[in-house]
């Protein structure tokens, strides 16, 4: 999880009140896409930074034998 994600999510999030607010369609619905965009690459970041935690714990278990 970065900061720029969470910026970016709380961009979007802010961006698609507003569009509610003033009826603006196209804000609200774009707003809505800079959230969800953020929301799916911090959950990307996340999945990498556990496989390569787990990639680690591999290499230095000293029970895997070879």
């Amino acid at each position: 999880m970065t900061m720029k994600d969470k910026v970016q999510q709380a961009v979007g999030s802010a961006r698609s009140k507003l569009g509610r607010a003033t009826g603006n369609r196209r804000l609200e619905t774009s707003g809505r896409v800079q959230r969800r965009r953020a929301q799916v690459a911090e959950v990307a970041h996340d999945l990498r930074d556990r496989f390569r935690q787990a990639q680690v714990r591999r290499r230095t278990d000293p029970s895997r034998e070879l």
